[in-house]
């Protein structure tokens, strides 16, 4: 079932600015299978496959009392972890201190209802499978390893006043597993459009894209991505860890993703050939036209899409669709809504359906000028320029951005339970979150760490 977005659609784009990435391991071997729904009984897999000319193994055991084999979201929860691992600086000991809360606006999952037990579900099952690798995880030094592991080597979370689940003031504490600690440390890790993934509609759609793109890159140089990939039918659904091995149904299950990551200019085309068992599926993906001295210039419109995140492709075709004096109007129009405090997760996503929109689903703010043709000058400025433009920011990402912050800076010296405690006193006493960071923040400046933190005890309260 597609969850519910508040983002637009957004065409595939691949920016020479992207920073996200994904551990490469991670995302080659599949260990999440890309079925929505499974039953609880399907509790472990294991898969055989040929590497470097020799045979290798790859095994999951899981519990049928937590839901099966990890699946469907918790790609996307997995996801959303190795990217805050990431950006929080890859800590040698692969802690990662978060909130529930940010965890699933980072999987673009609701972060207002029933997705906090689906959170819960998917950690528990992250917690207690148990992969094994044989000759199959490749480490950068040593090539091919045998490694035995839990994604998640700990888990530690706080719970509301009379709950045990997790809700939108849980604070989380989770350790991955060392050997995907290792691989991020030593730096094997694979381009991954962020956006693009969590603009998605399907949750099978996103793991087929992050497993997909992950093969896309030969596994000794995850910089060069390849044009094309080809695989037996049989061997990719194993790849997937789709259940069912018949080939009409392993068809019948690839098919709604296959059509939408060719809809969204991900995918140029998808070919099968032979028969049976000895079927193979060939992926064809969209590939950025090489730089030419004598391409055409770009017109104002699709300068004003460019500057704005953009990828030249995508802005030239929708230039040439819906022509120069529309897209113009609704770059207008774009920032127009956001300048009224439209609240945009995804920039190029967001200005690409508001160009592509013909059912007026996005009313014109009342501040917004009467719609005219601009002139191409207002457009023409840099992207550097456009992200001085800052999305609106809800009260409840800020209290997590700061407790991140917090969390960095005091790491253990405030348990789990009194972050989640301070957390849930800026939400009752109304205080600035942004007032604890400037208080610690000064203190390790100035050496007064230690009576800083009393103050901020005082304050969270007995």
């Amino acid at each position: 079932m597609p969850r519910p977005k508040a983002q637009a659609a957004l065409l595939f784009q691949k920016t020479p600015e992207l920073q996200r990435f994904d551990e490469a391991n991670v995302g080659r071997l599949g260990l999440i299978s890309i079925q929505e729904r499974i039953s609880s009984e399907y509790a472990s897999w294991k898969v055989e496959f040929e590497i470097d000319g020799r045979r290798a193994r790859l095994s999951c055991d899981a519990l049928p009392k937590y839901g099966g084999v990890p699946h469907g979201l918790d790609n996307d929860i997995s996801a959303a972890l190795i990217d805050l691992y990431i950006e929080s600086g890859s800590p040698e000991d692969g802690v990662l201190r978060t909130t529930a809360h940010k965890i699933l606006r980072r999987a673009g999952l609701d972060a207002s209802g029933r997705y906090y037990q689906t959170l819960e579900q998917s950690l528990y099952r992250l917690r207690t499978a148990t992969y094994a690798a044989s000759e199959a995880w490749y480490e950068v030094k040593r090539r091919w390893t045998t490694v035995t592991f839990n994604y998640l080597a700990e888990l530690e979370y706080s719970s509301e006043d009379d709950e045990l689940g997790f809700s939108g003031a849980s604070v989380l504490k989770v350790r991955l597993a060392e050997p995907i600690v290792r691989s991020i440390r030593a730096r094997y890790l694979k381009p991954l459009d962020f956006e693009f993934l969590t603009s998605l509609d399907r949750p099978l759609t996103r793991a087929l894209y992050r497993l997909l793109d992950a093969r896309r890159y030969p596994v000794e140089d995850t910089t060069l991505p390849l044009s094309s990939y080809t695989v037996n039918l049989v061997e990719w659904a194993e790849g997937c860890k789709i259940f069912d091995k018949r080939t009409n149904k392993i068809r019948g299950t690839l098919e709604g993703a296959h059509a939408e990551l060719i809809e969204r200019g991900y995918l140029k085309d998808v070919v099968y050939e032979g028969r049976g068992q000895k079927q193979s599926i060939t992926y064809h993906f969209v590939t950025e036209p090489e730089a030419s001295g004598e391409q055409d210039p770009d017109s104002p419109a699709c300068r004003a899409l460019i500057a704005r995140r953009v990828s030249r492709p995508v802005a030239r075709q929708l230039v040439s669709t819906f022509g120069e004096a529309h897209v113009l109007e609704r770059v207008g129009k774009f920032d127009a809504l956001r300048a009224a405090g439209y609240q945009v997760r995804n920039v190029a996503g967001a200005l690409v359906d508001v160009v592509r929109d013909q059912t007026e689903k996005y009313p014109a703010p009342a501040s917004a000028p009467a719609a005219k043709l601009p002139a191409h000058q207002k457009f023409a400025r840099s992207q550097e320029v456009t992200e001085e433009i800052s999305d609106q920011r809800s009260p409840e990402e800020q209290a997590d951005d700061c407790l991140r912050t917090l969390q960095f800076l005091l790491k253990e010296r405030l348990t789990t339970t009194e972050y989640a405690l301070l957390r849930e006193r800026w939400k009752s006493s109304g205080a600035a979150p942004k007032s604890a960071v400037a208080l610690i923040t000064k203190a390790k400046r100035e050496n007064t760490l230690d009576d800083a933190l009393q103050e901020l005890k005082k304050f969270i309260g007995p």
